[in-house]
């Protein structure tokens, strides 16, 4: 119903459809909400407008507002969410939903007179987006890619129960839309999409796999990157105008070297380097930590294994999904392809739910002691809320619940989705240990209490180094500069996120402090491949050799963004996650709300930048 009440605006302009008796009521968490709340009389007058507008379209009457925009977009979005919806939301809206999308100027004949190249390095979601762009600018560039084969993160997620944690409508590009077969897909479906993507743009020519990029060094004489490869053929350098990183976040594995790692005769794996040969029928396995990979293994392998002994270090706040194992259905994908505008405002609803929903209870209320609560009285909500459901889920298990229910607040790290996790944690062959391992043996597994478990397989479910950005790639800039002994290896800064003083030409995706606080990582990467194509569009029509960010906006943007990450709950004391580097400062999470972020994305403002012309 929200979304046919979109639809039915869009396509007659009658804006009764908006107002009571036609309000839909909120969703209320992650359910379906189809019906929005309106009685079934209200329902039946909607379908049947609906059914006739669809088919006065079809037979050739034009559409009354194709691209809704300010104020009438304001409206248009609060009808479907059934709550208000500010107009900062106008222009994110406005491009994800293909009201008015962004399209690149097309720089082709400039870029033959000039020579002007782009190497992109990686080639999963955030750089084949920038490749997108950079084709439809006439950019020359190559994507170099580590693997075997594209897909960045989703190509190495081999995992068991390994599927996305954001639904795929909202998970995928506002660009390229996909009818998928689940809400939330599995690694399959996703690589299948990612090659689709390749196809669908012809991108395939300028991908380069099982190429590594060791480093770069700034040739300033020549205003290029030197970057040096490693391939089949042995290493060699290439060069390029401008350089884009797009290795990501989750690049690098977290291995941890337990004492007498090297005496365990068992075989060892990471959940992001997993052998898809290993058996564990019948074997008696440890899983170390208890996040997002973690649950999915655990979850997934119970019925397999003998004994399984999940090593806790912290547990994390999970909230239900009725969505998460349901498979999306025909007449969803027939609506998508038959029914203007009811997929944009599909995925308009996933989004709302999925990130602006959450983003309020990430922000402390620095009078909230005084008000006697903990973060603030919408934080405080989620808790008694997550911890009933907990406490629900694991009834009569109290050693469960005690070793369950996290001492810190909600979104002090990611929100967990339950797949099967608190009935897993109940089964006969399942014990769960909130302690740290203290050393391997030849056989087995001691924790820090000394309680010693027989172990076949060890399987690490224990991250990446999300703190050490671009690890372990060298680039040096200006002077000799390394970019992470300047970044003091794991205090990584950048100006919005993109790039840094000392390092003309070079731009990161998804790069120190941009991951979202809530939502599909997708929607930023959209944004911030927006600004950098469109910074090298201006680079290549104003013949710019360089372009280098000043140090003072730099600064500012930084001493802002610290700000804002200190007054958010992942920021507190006493909350530990992998946001935090040695020092304790936030690195990896963006304080802003994504329509915020998208709004600093959106104003390429040279003033900020050193420029220098080419002389050739």
């Amino acid at each position: 119903m929200p979304c046919l009440i979109g639809v039915l605006y869009q396509l007659t302009g009658d804006a009764r459809w908006l107002a009571e008796p036609y309000t839909v009521t909120p969703t209320l968490g992650f359910e379906s909400h189809d019906d929005g709340g309106l009685p079934a009389e209200r329902v039946a007058e909607v379908r049947d407008a609906a059914f006739a507008a669809i088919m006065e379209w079809s037979t050739g009457t034009p559409v009354a507002h194709p691209s809704p925009n300010g104020a009438e977009l304001v409206k248009l979005m609060s009808a479907v969410m059934g709550e208000p919806v500010t107009e900062k939301y106008v222009p994110l809206a406005a491009e994800q939903l293909g009201f008015a999308p962004f399209v690149a100027d097309d720089v082709t004949d400039q870029c033959a007179d000039t020579g002007f190249s782009v190497i992109v390095v990686g080639a999963g979601f955030s750089g084949l987006a920038a490749a997108v762009h950079l084709k439809r600018a006439g950019i020359p560039f190559r994507v170099l890619e580590r693997n075997d084969h594209v897909g960045g993160t989703w190509y190495e997620a081999n995992y068991p129960g390994a599927r996305v944690d954001v639904p795929n409508d909202l998970y995928s590009y506002s660009f390229f839309p996909r009818e998928w077969s689940q809400n939330f897909a599995q690694p399959d479906e996703i690589r299948q999409y990612i090659d689709d993507v390749i196809a669908h743009f012809g991108l395939a020519p300028h991908i380069e796999t099982s190429v590594s990029v060791e480093g770069a060094e700034w040739d300033a004489d020549a205003s290029a990157w030197a970057v040096k490869i490693n391939s089949g053929n042995g290493s060699e350098t290439v060069r390029c105008s401008a350089l884009i990183t797009a290795a990501g976040l989750h690049n690098t594995p977290n291995i941890p070297q337990f004492p007498g790692m090297d005496e365990f005769s068992g075989q060892v794996l990471h959940s992001a380097r997993w052998s898809p040969e290993t058996d564990l029928r019948g074997k008696k396995v440890a899983v170390v930590g208890a996040g997002a990979s973690a649950m999915q293994v655990v979850c997934a392998i119970a019925d397999d294994v003998e004994q399984m002994v999940v090593v806790q270090r912290e547990p994390h706040w999970t909230t239900p999904n009725e969505q998460y194992y349901r498979k999306q259905s025909p007449a969803r994908h027939w609506l998508y392809r038959n029914v203007p505008f009811y997929r944009a405002w599909f995925r308009f609803r996933l989004y709302w739910i999925y990130t602006e929903r959450n983003y309020p209870a990430l922000r402390v209320d620095p009078k909230a002691a005084e008000k006697g609560r903990l973060v603030s009285g919408l934080n405080d909500a989620y808790r008694r809320n997550l911890t009933a459901y907990l406490r629900a889920q694991l009834e009569g298990r109290e050693d469960l619940i005690e070793k369950s229910l996290p001492k810190y607040p909600p979104f002090g790290k990611r929100l967990l989705m339950d797949n099967g996790w608190f009935a897993t944690l109940r089964r006969p062959n399942v014990s769960l240990v909130a302690e740290g391992v203290d050393h391997l043996t030849e056989n087995g597994l001691v924790t820090d209490s000394g309680e010693t478990f027989d172990v076949d397989i060890l399987i690490l479910c224990t991250g990446f180094q999300q703190q050490r950005y671009l690890y372990p790639m060298e680039l040096r800039g200006r002077d000799g500069v390394e970019l992470r002994e300047s970044w003091s290896d794991d205090n990584a800064r950048a100006y919005l996120g993109i790039t840094a003083p000392g390092f003309p030409n070079l731009f990161f995706l998804y790069g120190p402090n941009t991951n979202p606080p809530g939502g599909s990582w997708l929607t930023v990467a959209e944004a911030q491949v927006r600004y950098v194509v469109e910074m090298l569009t201006e680079m290549v029509r104003d013949d710019l050799a360089t372009v280098e960010v000043r140090e003072e906006p730099f600064e500012a943007y930084n001493r802002e963004l610290d700000d804002t990450n200190n007054a958010m709950v992942y920021a507190m004391d006493g909350v530990e996650s992998y946001y935090r580097n040695s020092t304790g400062r936030v690195v990896t999470n963006s304080p802003w709300a994504v329509p915020d972020y998208f709004a600093r994305t959106s104003a390429l403002n040279l003033a900020d930048y050193e420029v220098s012309p080419r002389t050739d």
